[in-house]
């Protein structure tokens, strides 16, 4: 099976030590384990924000290093746990990520779809001040759904949602990694809701991996 990520003996300062890791492109990677336990650390080796010490990170076989940075982070995007938006409405949040990857916007329409698809229908003119922090979750999700990366790396994007609320945005994920090409590694807390959905899930522990766990069953 092809792999989205590589890692081959990498450590990251005293907070992260990955002797080998393959991560299968086409399918939604759980990362689980304890506060401190470098799960961010991770996500941020995967899009090249950090260096690791020593070893290396592949994505589809080629260092992270090798990209040049934009070209990375436009085919990979992260989502970290507190995700800036910008003030104004959510339609000029959606229309100015794609000003920023320099991408002509979708149709208003195509944005509908997709925010009802997260329960937000009816909310383009919405104020951005005026939003719980769940609903800004959820838009951060919209805007960066709607751009279409090859790969998605999501830093706790449940957290501030109520269980009906993480239960659709997990589903619409375990079904959207079906699309040819695209990949999702997400860290999450709601632990249930990774053994449920992710097809592979990987628990980390003082910087180590603790247990890697594959799910041949995941829901959908």
């Amino acid at each position: 099976m092809q792999t989205v990520f590589t890692l081959r003996d990498v450590s990251y300062g005293n907070i992260l030590f990955i002797p080998s890791l393959d991560i299968v492109a086409g399918s939604l990677f759980g990362i689980t384990g304890k506060s401190g336990s470098g799960k961010t650390t991770l996500l941020k080796l995967l899009n090249n924000l950090v260096n690791c010490d020593r070893g290396e990170v592949l994505y589809y076989g080629k260092n992270v290093l090798v990209y040049e940075p934009v070209e990375l982070r436009r085919k990979v995007l992260m989502i970290p746990q507190a995700p800036y938006i910008f003030p104004g409405t959510v339609l000029e949040n959606i229309r100015l990520a794609f000003y920023f990857n320099r991408k002509e916007a979708p149709p208003q329409d195509e944005m509908e779809e997709m925010m009802s698809a997260f329960e937000m229908e009816g909310m383009l003119n919405r104020d951005t001040s005026n939003l719980s922090g769940g609903e800004k979750q959820r838009l951060a999700l919209v805007r960066v759904l709607l751009l279409e990366p090859e790969t998605l790396l999501l830093d706790e994007p449940t957290a501030a949602l109520d269980e009906d609320n993480a239960t659709t945005v997990v589903t619409y994920l375990a079904r959207w990694v079906r699309k040819p090409g695209k990949s999702v590694v997400m860290i999450s807390h709601a632990g249930s809701l990774v053994s449920d959905y992710a097809g592979t899930i990987l628990d980390l522990s003082g910087g180590r991996i603790s247990s890697l766990k594959e799910r041949r069953g995941a829901n959908v």
